[in-house]
């Protein structure tokens, strides 16, 4: 046995001793209290009995409380000085058996304990740093890292980290900054982001490469369909992406619009595409055919939620600007999209 187990042996035995000490001490000075008691009250006397009964009652209930708050579980000995005054209270204006009481209530208290919300509530230590996660942590893309890339001022390395930092982020969202970085004066800051948008490119283009491919050898019309669809998709990715400028941008949305009206000649009811065909129309400011597309796509079971802000782009375009605020407020807590918050509370207020 360590000193330490030897230690709380020894401690926990004398609690006990001392247990036992005050409960046989409140038994002694509870039995005096009563036998006290009756023999001053029938104690013929010259003077006045009362007075001797109540000091003696009062001694009495003051050393019991003393010996009880021994016994008490350590929460129910705080407050001191208050513990003591109702302990003293009991024992004294119920003699004998204010005491019985209190011991009971103590043996019920410690076999049943109340359930408290504070005992459910302790404190934790700090949380540590952790080197190994680090590789997991992707860097956020916000107008931070976008700021440092475009000021020059930045320490080159700094630029080059944040860089970096946004590979991992949509090109959609960087293709525009990415090709302004073309121009950067720093080589490496230019030689990474050409890396990066022709690296998206050729993705989609090996894609869309294989996908003609394969409808040269399509025999069904669901499979022509299908292939048509694709193509018209990762045409679409392409202006999506930012991936695309100039007439090489005239060029795919031709491509895009083109595949999706062959998809569409052999099956009518796809409202995805007609959805596409919509955005293809407003990215060429013919608003007319982008809301006819956009009614057919709605007819077919496309969901209005995500029509309504195309529609209102539409009717921008149209110059019919109350109709652009109602389309806007009919959205509601619809507006998810952190970049359509904005717009829609413009036009709904």
């Amino acid at each position: 046995m360590d000193k330490s187990t030897a230690k709380s042996a020894s401690g926990g035995a004398l609690a006990f001793v001392l247990s036992v000490l005050a409960a046989l001490g409140i038994v002694v000075v509870a039995c005096a209290q009563g036998v006290g008691i009756v023999y001053f009250a029938n104690t013929p006397v010259d003077y006045d009995p009362l007075l001797p009964v109540v000091a003696f009652d009062i001694l009495c209930g003051v050393l019991q409380a003393l010996l009880f708050r021994l016994l008490l579980p350590l929460r129910y000995r705080e407050p001191r000085m208050l513990s003591l005054l109702w302990l003293a209270l009991a024992c004294t204006f119920v003699p004998l058996f204010g005491g019985l009481v209190v011991l009971v209530s103590c043996i019920w208290a410690a076999c049943f304990p109340a359930s408290h919300a504070e005992d459910e509530m302790g404190d934790v230590p700090a949380p540590e740093f952790v080197t190994y996660l680090m590789s997991r942590v992707s860097h956020g893309g916000g107008a931070r890292l976008q700021a440092r890339l475009v000021n020059t001022k930045v320490a080159a390395a700094d630029r080059l980290s944040a860089l970096v930092a946004i590979q991992s982020m949509p090109t959609r969202t960087t293709g525009t900054l990415l090709r302004d970085l073309l121009a950067d004066p720093v080589e490496d800051v230019r030689l990474i982001a050409y890396g990066t948008l022709d690296q998206a490119e050729n993705d989609v283009m090996q894609r869309i490469f294989h996908a003609a491919k394969t409808l040269e050898d399509a025999q069904s019309e669901g499979d022509r369909h299908a292939i048509n669809r694709q193509l018209a998709e990762l045409y679409f990715e392409l202006i999506y992406q930012n991936l695309v400028q100039g007439v090489v941008y005239k060029h795919t949305l031709e491509q895009a619009d083109r595949y999706a009206a062959a998809a569409l000649d052999i099956d009518g009811s796809d409202a995805a595409l007609w959805m596409i065909r919509g955005r293809l129309a407003l990215t060429n400011g013919a608003a007319n055919e982008a809301a006819q597309y956009m009614d057919r796509a709605q007819s077919l079971g496309f969901p209005r939620e995500r029509l309504v802000p195309w529609l209102a782009e539409v009717e921008y375009l149209r110059g019919d600007y109350a109709r652009v605020s109602e389309l806007l407020a009919s959205l509601g807590n619809a507006a998810t999209l952190p970049m359509l918050k904005p717009v829609a509370r413009y036009w709904s207020t």
